[in-house]
């Protein structure tokens, strides 16, 4: 299969996230952010699962809201699976201070879900990453809540800025725990999987 990066160097992102964003341009990528809303409740299912259901519809509304797009098109979702729960983003200081007390001293999963719409064919994926957190005391965390880079992150940190001193190592990509599974989607982009 052909390159992707054959045709084009740019790419537009359907998301928010800076991250995600540096992540791309690393690649070399043009990235034109452009986030979509969509509904992304779910009923209960495997976290591998919801991440790959939760980026699919962000993909179909992108495409649903667009009337004319011709360069590819990626949406993700990140969650965190910890003691047998979801988390996603703390919806205020006390519940991420919760969260990462519950994460102190303890391992948790990162659950990256990815779509890729580029000429008529969807390109799809989820990886897994390892974190596990060093012990935290409450100074250690209170100190980290006042970055306020636990705002609109799921499991309430940022582990490729001042988060990631609260972790001890990570097994598997580390950009999957940023929220975009890089090793995977590089591959897609890349020409090494078939449509």
């Amino acid at each position: 299969m052909p390159s992707i990066l054959d045709f084009t160097d740019r790419v537009v992102l359907a998301s928010q996230s800076i991250a995600r964003k540096r992540l791309l341009e690393d690649l070399g990528l043009q990235v034109i952010v452009s986030p979509t809303d969509c509904d992304e409740s779910h009923s209960p299912m495997a976290p591998g699962e919801v991440v790959q259901l939760l980026a699919r519809r962000k993909l179909d509304a992108y495409r649903q809201s667009h009337m004319e797009y011709t360069l590819p098109v990626l949406c993700c979702d990140t969650l965190v699976w910890h003691n047998n729960h979801l988390i996603g983003k703390p919806s205020d200081r006390k519940i991420a201070k919760q969260q990462l007390q519950s994460f102190s001293g303890t391992p948790q999963l990162v659950y990256s879900g990815w779509a890729l719409w580029y000429e008529e064919s969807i390109f799809e994926g989820t990886d897994v990453a390892t974190v596990h957190f060093k012990e935290l005391s409450e100074s250690i965390i209170e100190s980290y809540l006042d970055t306020e880079e636990w705002r609109g992150a799921a499991g309430s940190y940022r582990i490729q800025e001042q988060g990631k001193f609260l972790i001890d190592h990570v097994e598997g990509d580390f950009a999957t725990v940023i929220g975009l599974p890089l090793l995977q989607i590089s591959e897609i982009l890349n020409g090494n999987c078939a449509r």
